[in-house]
Parts: structure tokens; C-alpha cells; sequence
């Protein structure tokens, strides 16, 4: 009898044990973050930065699992999926929301040479008018978490062909993202925009289905570009920053004090990460040549005559790609930020 109750005692022992282990397991929610940037660029560095700042502060209430490189694929089908609620976390760019109707205005951010620096395009965004450019965003279903970090100034890479002037861009094929206005812009240069998937670019590239690209330093050496790319123009027609989203319905879910953790951490990852833009930078466009890369300095381009062609487009397109005068709106807010 004594070993029947020794036996009890040890199964309910072990039960208990296992039920401890359950309970402990199941009170760590692991919310999925998926980004088409790679591991080793700065965003993905600063995204694991994040993941450890998140589970530290939550007490491991929360865990971030990561899935860079896009092996949730590109942007807009994980933007998909997040409206949906069946991923929690995106890592995009301002960008972005340039893909859905509620963002269209975002066109007018992505609009080649209006803004001067990093510093300038993080501060508009958080604005009065970037705010609000977030808010009508939000009707769509996508929430705006935080700043993640900015991006380096975008530059032209091509396969075979220096450009010096828009005359040189005559015919190439060059992948653009989803916006319309960086379309529009090198349509109206005499290129052949080709809309592609950062995910595909790579092997665009290298099969010569694209003859350039127009990403900035930190994707040339973050995704290797200097292996299937030859010429780099240093063109800074536009700036970028990466930001972090959800969807409102999630968002709405979430206690305030994990809100307050992401948002926080966002802060903390664009520190980390501006920090490690601002060391690489040092040595990436020594780097690219060392790997084969011709570097064409911005004092080698004509920039005026570029600049020309955008405000071509932006004469054109006011009204199509953005709500009529809100060009106007967001020039009179740079100036606001410029007296500081």
C-alpha cells in the first residue's frame, strides 16, 4: 500500500511538474516580425537589437521571433497578412503605405529631391502633417508603431552603363519600388521602370531581367548588390527611414504596457541602428570598390537636370498620385522644420 501511495505521489509529482512547465510555456507570447531586409543590414541588426530589448522588458512575457530576408516575402503580402491578423509585426519603410489607397499621399514623400536630409524626413513624420498623414493611414487598417532608423540616401547602381545625366538612362531597365512617384521619375528620365519585388532584385539583377537599381549604400552591401552590379551613382534623389507597423485591430488588442514596450524599443532600435549607419558609412563606399564597384561621386552628376525632371513629374502628377496641393502642403511644412 505504501509504494501504491509512493507511486501516486510520484506521477502527481511529475504531473504537477509538467503542468508548471505548460503554464510557464504558454505565458511567453511570441509575436512573429516579418522584414525584406537581410540579417546583417542595419534594420536587421537593429530588429534583433529590438527582439531582446522587447523580451528584457516584458520580463519574457513576450518574445519576437524574426523573420528577415524576406522569408515572409515581399512587403505587400506581409502587409497582407498583418491587416488580416495573422502576423503581428512588419518591418517596412515610409514607403510602404505608398501600396494601399488610404496611403497614396505617401507619394509625395517618396517624390525624388524634397527632402535634404535623414534628419529632415525623420522629423516630418513626426509633424503635425506626417502624424496626420499616419492617422488617414490608419483607416486602412495599418498601424504606425515607431521610427525604426533611417536608410542611406537612395543611389542609381547599374549593370554596364555609368549615368551621369538623364540622357545616360535612355532604355535601361530599372527595377523601382512600389511607388509611383520614383516610377514616374525615371519614366520621365527616359528609363524603363520595371516594378519588381525586393525579394526578387538579386536574381533580377544577375539574370539581367533589370539593368539597375536605385536603393542606397546599406542595401548595395547589406544585399550583396556589389556582386551583379558594376557603376554606383551617388544620385541622393531621395531619402528613407525604416518604420515599424501592425494592424489597428491588433494594436487595439495589445495592453498599454506592451505598446509602450514596442514604441520604446522602436526608439532604442533607430539608436542603435543610426549608430551603426553612421560607423559603416565610414568605409561602405571603399568597400564597394574594393569588391569591383566604379564609384561615381555626386559632384560628377548633373543634379540640376535631374532635379528638373522631378519637377516635371511633380507638375504632372499633382492630383493623380497625391491629393491636389498636397506637394504644396508638405514643401510648407519642410520649411516650417528647416526655421526649426
Amino acid at each position: 500500500m505504501k509504494k501504491a501511495r509512493l507511486g501516486m505521489a510520484v506521477v502527481l509529482a511529475v504531473v504537477l511538474a509538467v503542468g508548471v512547465a505548460l503554464t510557464s510555456a504558454s505565458a511567453e507570447t511570441a509575436l512573429r516580425m516579418g522584414s525584406e531586409f537581410a540579417a546583417r543590414s542595419w534594420a536587421g541588426q537593429a530588429a534583433e537589437k529590438f527582439a531582446a530589448y522587447v523580451k528584457e522588458k516584458t520580463n519574457g512575457q513576450y518574445s519576437i521571433q524574426l523573420f528577415l530576408g524576406g522569408q515572409l516575402g515581399p512587403a505587400k503580402a506581409t502587409f497582407g497578412e498583418m491587416k488580416m491578423g495573422s502576423l503581428p509585426l512588419v518591418l517596412g519603410t515610409q514607403n510602404t503605405p505608398c501600396e494601399w489607397k488610404e496611403g497614396r499621399n505617401f507619394n509625395a514623400t517618396a517624390a525624388p529631391f524634397r527632402y535634404r536630409t535623414n534628419e529632415e524626413m525623420a522629423k516630418f513624420f513626426h509633424s503635425p502633417l506626417g502624424l496626420e498623414m499616419y492617422k488617414e493611414f490608419g483607416k486602412g487598417g495599418i498601424q504606425y508603431i515607431g521610427y525604426f532608423g533611417d536608410r542611406s540616401a537612395r543611389a542609381l547602381t547599374t549593370t554596364k552603363t555609368p549615368v551621369y545625366k538623364p540622357a545616360d538612362m535612355n532604355g535601361l531597365k530599372i527595377r523601382v519600388p512600389g511607388m509611383k512617384s520614383i516610377q514616374a521619375f525615371f519614366q520621365e528620365a527616359g528609363a524603363k521602370p520595371t516594378p519588381m519585388a525586393f525579394t526578387d532584385l538579386f536574381m533580377g539583377l544577375k539574370t539581367g531581367i533589370v539593368d539597375g537599381q536605385d536603393n542606397g549604400i546599406d542595401q548595395v552591401v547589406g544585399q550583396g548588390f556589389y556582386e551583379v552590379q558594376k557603376y554606383y551613382m551617388e544620385l541622393d534623389h531621395a531619402f528613407g527611414t525604416f518604420m515599424l507597423y501592425t494592424s489597428v485591430a491588433t494594436w487595439n488588442k495589445w495592453p498599454d504596457s506592451l505598446k509602450k514596450v514596442l514604441v520604446d524599443g522602436c526608439a532604442m532600435a533607430a539608436e542603435f541602428g543610426n549608430k551603426l549607419k553612421a560607423e559603416d558609412m565610414k568605409s561602405a563606399y571603399t568597400e564597394i570598390q574594393q569588391k569591383g564597384m566604379t564609384f561615381i561621386p555626386a559632384d560628377k552628376i548633373d543634379r540640376a537636370a535631374f532635379e528638373k525632371v522631378g519637377e516635371r513629374v511633380f507638375e504632372k502628377f499633382d492630383g493623380d498620385l497625391w491629393d491636389k496641393g498636397f506637394m504644396k502642403k508638405l514643401e510648407q511644412q519642410l520649411e516650417a522644420i528647416r526655421k526649426g
